[in-house]
Formats: structure tokens, sequence, C-alpha cells
């Protein structure tokens, strides 16, 4: 007997919702970030020996945590889950949640060890005139390499919370390890000065007990479902046979985004040091949006992807595809805009201060640009990727990967030579807009029922939209800016806020006027709040 498709209306009003309390949460651990960030640099700076063996250091987790917990582990991880509940029944879906997570924690435990066990060796070896901060990033590695394990439980966990429908949690468990980060540095590492390892350490303690937290807030929940984990490993269990066959092509793409960002910085290294930090800070500013809209949208929308395949209701899914498309454009489109048209005095308002110098605005500014332009992209394409992932597809977005990699390496080089840090940033722009045309064009093979021509209309009708209002807040922040204010951060303060104000209301007039459907949702949203 087949389950009861849901409407259309009754699917998107959910992923309307579930996106929103998604974005929530994401913003309160992007706000949080953002607080630690400021912590962190104006206990340690940003050129000191400590401060940069910490970085080093910590991308090694942070790189087995996208491989092993997010990315590909979640695009195999979740439809599996999604179609076990669907087909069978959340009991299933669980054992099959505890027997991956045990297989998971005893591979990484694995790599823990080893990597641990690899960093001590090269710390013993390594000759006595050694740079410090090298020495000290092998010291601490092995500190640090638990956390791995750990986020990386967290995230499997995390994905079967999804897949209940139960978002908000996951969304918000970044913040414990931020809210832990910001406590150690000003309640125990402030006593010590910045030079002395000792606060280093107990830096990198917090980041493990954080790391505890959060592990335990998830089973917590899962267990408030009726869900208690048990270490149970199953090898011949067919299923985890076909998901480490999922995974294996995701973490191939994921390597290669991984040498990807790798060449980015060489390049961004040739062109200079304003060059990498125009790249690093125009890149936060964009993925603030990308990473409170786009992955918020992705993650919720997975799961009702994958059910509507399970069911093999194929209008479902192009109609939920669509309309997450369409929300995300109605949400970027003016982000790049306002982006556009208020880079200076948002890069002001943020960073000018210090050693953060009239000239490195200037660069910024003009890496942020070529940024804004890929910025839908960015935030469209984790969405597109998943109407393959849903399919329990994990071959042909890595395919994709490659094609785009293939074709960002030439044109960064040719690019960076006429337009600097802003070609390096352009070319990752036309690379993302390649990638969704190319994931969305194989996409409409399994999903006949979308019809592209309408996502692209609404895109234009947003896009002028969005023009508009874009004049409307550049010119509310030129008049703000002849008024008379304090000093150079508040000038530049009230020209970012009163000129987004100006220009996001004029956005949400328009598209009330036009009858947007994007605003409906919205409105529907606010009332039930």
């Amino acid at each position: 007997m087949s389950l009861p498709s849901s409407t259309p209306d009754a699917v998107n009003s959910s992923l309307n919702k579930s996106m929103w309390t998604t974005s929530a949460g994401i913003f309160g651990s992007r706000i949080t970030g953002l607080l630690r960030d400021i912590v962190m640099a104006g206990y340690w700076g940003g050129t000191g020996v400590m401060q940069a063996a910490f970085q080093v250091a910590f991308a090694i987790p942070n790189m087995l945590r996208a491989l092993f917990g997010e990315g590909a582990f979640t695009a195999a991880f979740v439809p599996m889950l999604s179609a076990k509940t669907t087909t069978a029944s959340p009991a299933e879906a669980w054992r099959l949640a505890e027997r991956t997570i045990s297989a998971q924690a005893l591979i990484l435990g694995l790599f823990v060890v080893l990597g641990s066990i690899a960093s001590t060796i090269i710390h013993a070896l390594l000759p006595a005139d050694s740079a410090e901060h090298v020495r000290v990033t092998f010291l601490i590695l092995p500190l640090l390499m638990p956390y791995a394990l750990l986020i990386c439980m967290v995230g499997a966990f995390s994905s079967f919370l999804n897949c209940q429908r139960r978002f908000a949690l996951p969304a918000l468990i970044p913040v414990i390890l931020n809210v832990v980060q910001i406590a150690t540095i000003l309640l125990i590492c402030i006593h010590w000065s910045i030079t002395e390892l000792t606060p280093l350490l107990i830096f990198c303690g917090g980041i493990i007990l954080a790391g505890l937290l959060q592990l335990l807030a998830v089973i917590v929940a899962c267990r408030r479902l009726g869900f208690v984990f048990r270490f149970r490993l199953d090898w011949r269990d067919p299923d985890i046979g076909i998901l480490g066959r999922r995974i294996a092509p995701g973490l191939l793409g994921a390597g290669v985004a991984q040498v990807n960002n790798l060449v980015d910085k060489a390049l961004a290294m040739i062109l200079g040091p304003a060059a990498i930090g125009a790249l690093n800070y125009s890149q936060h500013l964009v993925y603030l949006p990308t990473g409170i809209f786009g992955v918020a949208m992705s993650v919720v929308c997975l799961p009702s992807l994958s059910r509507a395949f399970a069911r093999k209701d194929y209008n479902e899914m192009a109609g939920s595809l669509d309309f997450a498309l369409r929300q995300m454009l109605f949400l970027t489109l003016p982000c790049a805009v306002f982006f556009g048209v208020l880079a200076e005095p948002l890069i002001r308002m943020l960073f000018f201060r210090g050693a953060f110098t009239d000239e490195a605005v200037r660069e910024c500014a003009w890496a942020l640009y070529f940024y804004l332009f890929g910025l839908p992209a960015f935030s469209c394409a984790k969405i597109a990727a998943n109407a393959h992932h849903a399919q329990q597809d994990t071959a042909t977005p890595v395919k994709i990967a490659l094609i785009c990699v293939s074709a960002n390496l030439p044109l960064n080089i040719i690019l960076m030579q006429f337009l600097r840090q802003g070609g390096l940033a352009l070319s990752t722009s036309i690379c993302s807009w390649l990638n969704v045309v190319l994931l969305l064009r194989l996409a409409r093979r399994s999903l006949p029922a979308w019809q592209p021509m309408q996502t692209i209309l609404s895109g234009a009708t947003l896009a002028a939209l969005a023009g508009i209002a874009g004049i409307a807040a550049f010119f509310a922040a030129r008049a703000i800016a002849t008024l008379t204010w304090p000093g150079p951060f508040w000038t530049s303060a009230a020209m970012t806020i009163g000129g987004g104000a100006a220009g996001g209301l004029c956005y949400l007039a328009l598209c009330g006027l036009c009858r947007r459907p994007e605003m409906e949702t919205i409105t529907v949203f606010l009332r039930r709040r």
C-alpha cells in the first residue's frame, strides 16, 4: 500500500516554515561565530604565532568534518534515512543510523589515532631551528584531532533529527562551540600573555569540551524522540555497503573542492597579502546570506525531496525544487544588489579599525563586487545538487564538480592578470553558475514536470525588482552621508543600516505590488509568529 502524497501547497508551506526555523538557528550560529572572531582577534591578534598555529592545526579536523560529517556523508545518508522512514518505519531508520554512526566512529577513531601519532612523531623530528608556529602546530594537533570524531558523530545524529523534521537544534549546534570558545578566552586565557603556550592548550581543551557538549545535546534530543543510541557494528548489513559506495564519489568531489580552495589560496599568495586579506574578508560577507538561507533551504529541502522520491511522486519533487529555487532567488538577489551598492560603508562599519586601512577597504570591496555576481549561485547550487542526492545519485554532482574545477584554474590564471583578486572572485562566480546550470539541466531529465523557464522568468523579475530597490538604497545612503555623524564608524553604520532598510522596504513593497508568490510565503510565516 503506497503512502499518500502531500499536496504541493502543504509541502511548500512545510518547507518554508522549516527553512525559516533553520535560518534562525544558523543566523544565531553566524552571529556568535562573528563574536568569537572578534574576541579571538582582540586576544591573539591576526599575525601572532599562537593564532597562526591554531588556524593551521584546526584546519585538519575541520577538513575531516567537511568530508565525513557533512557534504558527501549527508548527501548519501539523508536520502537513505528518509527512504527508510517513508517506506519502512522510523525504527528501521534508527537501526540504520546506529550502525552507520558506529561504523563512522570506528573509522574516524582510527584517523584520529593515526593522525595524532603522526603529528607527535613529526613534532619530535622537527629540526631545532624550525619556525615556532610550525612546532606549535604539530604540538597542539593531537589535542584537536578528537574533535573531528566528535563533530562527525554530531553530524550523523543531526541528519537523523533533520529526517524527523527536527531542524532547530542541528542548526544551533555550532553556537555551543562558539560560546565555549568565547568563554574560554574571556574567563581563562586572558590571564596569560598571548606569547605563552598555556592559554592555547587551554583553548584547545575548551574545543574538545564543546565537542562533547554538542554530542550530548543531539544524543539527548534523539532520546526524547524515543531513540536510544547503542554502539552496534554490522559490516554485513547491505545498507552499510550501499551507503559506503554512495559516499565514495562524494568524498572524491569534496576532495576536489579542497584542492580547488588550495589553488585559489596559492594564486592569491602570488598577488600578495592585500589580495589574500581582500578575498578572505569578502568571502565572509558573501557567505553570510549563503550560510543563512542557502544552507537552511538545502538542509530542509533534501529530506522533502528524498521522501517524494521514495514515494515516486515526481510532481511533488518538481514542485519542491521549483519552490526552493525561487525562494533562494527571492532572498539572495536583493542581498547581492544591496551588498554591491553599500559595499564600502558595509566593510568600513565591520572592519575599518586598527591595521585595516583605507586601501584594505578598497581592495576588499573590489573582490566583493565580483563575488556578488555568484552569490545567488552559491545558494542555488546546494539545492540543485539535492535534486540528484534525493534520487540517491551522488556521482553526477561529482562529475559536474570536476568539470567546474577544470574550468576554474584557467579562468583564474587569465582573469587575475587583469582584475587581480577580483579575477579570482569572478572565476569562482562563473564556475558556480556553470555548476548550477549543469546540475539543473541533468536533473530536468528525471523531473519532466519541472518547468525551468518559469523559474528563469521568476528570477529575472526578482532581479529587476532588486535592481530598482538597489537604486533606492544607493540614494538613501548618499543622503544619510550628508548628515553630521560623530565619526567614520557611525557614518558608515548609518549609511549601511539606513540604505539597507530603505532598499529592503522598497523591495518588499515592489514584491507586494507585483503579488510575487515568494512574498506570500513570508507573509504567511510572519502571521504565524
